[in-house]
């Protein structure tokens, strides 16, 4: 099954890192995905007031009688650190880089998995993974929720580069909080035509690990209360879904209320350990479920598959 076909997995080190490398492992197995592991070199001398601004200063040339005039110039920049500090820091850097890269291809190799290596420099870390995902064409990305650019949540939010790198890029994307078994899987469902690539993921997974599933289907109240006989027709939609499962253990549920939230508290009392779910669907009334995405994706409390 060809969806995800190109897997790009940014490093640094962290144990959420690492926790995604792990993941990375899984899904390539499974999709048959070409790996490619990547890290941003940053350096903080640069990054953090590295540099400063010198004043220029200069004269319009006189002729012979005249005072010269001061003409301001653009200022230039200037580092605050001697070149040779720089240097050495930056191949520090790049040292440590190549040792991330070389460590995740071995163990991806441990794992029977062949990964690439890109390294890159770039002082906005997000901003050198937006620019890979859309120069190398990827299908998926797979990061850990915090790490670079100073995160400093230690909660279920969002980091500030993964934050950024679900909102910007137009493939799909994972975030990964925890290491979890992969036993039972929550798929939001909105009748949406652009669910069904959603849906494909998902039962391949759960066909492979074995996994459970959980259908959910969220209905607003205030349309409920409006017409009542839309609750049938959310059970046809999920009756629909289900269909996808064949073989596998589906649990079914009609919820009303706002979807974000149902989601997440759906996700918490069914055990769930992974949630797959589009982005930006339009489902049959208001897409509920592709609005609700954004906030899924920021505030779950478990590794969340984005399908794009």
């Amino acid at each position: 099954m060809e969806i995800f076909r190109k897997i790009l997995v940014p490093i640094d080190g962290s144990l959420q890192s690492k926790i995604a490398e792990e993941m990375a492992v899984f899904i390539s197995k499974l999709f048959n995905s070409n790996v490619t592991l990547m890290h941003v070199v940053r350096n903080e001398l640069v990054a953090f007031g590295g540099e400063v601004y010198i004043p220029r200063e200069s004269f319009e040339p006189m002729t012979t009688g005249q005072i010269p005039r001061e003409v301001n110039l653009p200022q230039t920049r200037r580092s605050i650190f001697p070149d040779e500090v720089i240097n050495e820091v930056t191949e520090q850097y790049w040292d440590k880089g190549q040792t991330l890269l070389t460590e995740g291809v071995a163990m991806f190799a441990e794992s029977g998995v062949s990964a690439n290596k890109k390294l890159v420099d770039g002082n906005d870390v997000a901003e050198a993974i937006i620019d890979e995902v859309g120069a190398g064409k990827y299908d998926l990305v797979i990061l850990g929720n915090s790490g670079g650019e100073g995160d400093s949540e230690l909660d279920h939010h969002l980091g500030s580069v993964a934050k950024r790198v679900s909102y910007h890029v137009k493939t799909s994307v994972m975030v990964v909080r925890e290491k979890n078994d992969l036993k039972k899987i929550l798929v939001p469902i909105d009748g949406s035509a652009k669910e069904s690539k959603a849906l494909q993921v998902a039962t391949n997974i759960a066909k492979t690990v074995p996994a459970a599933a959980v259908l959910l289907h969220v209905q607003e109240k205030s349309l409920l209360r409006l017409r009542p006989e839309i609750s049938e027709i959310g059970n046809k939609i999920i009756q629909h879904a289900s269909t996808e499962f064949e073989g596998i253990q589906v649990e079914k549920k009609l919820i009303s209320g706002d979807p974000a939230s149902v989601i997440i508290q759906t996700a918490d009392t069914s055990n769930v350990d992974l949630i797959i779910m589009t982005s930006g669907g339009h489902g049959a009334f208001r897409g509920l479920i592709g609005d609700a995405s954004d906030h899924v994706l920021h505030h779950a409390s478990v590794p969340v598959l984005l399908v794009k």
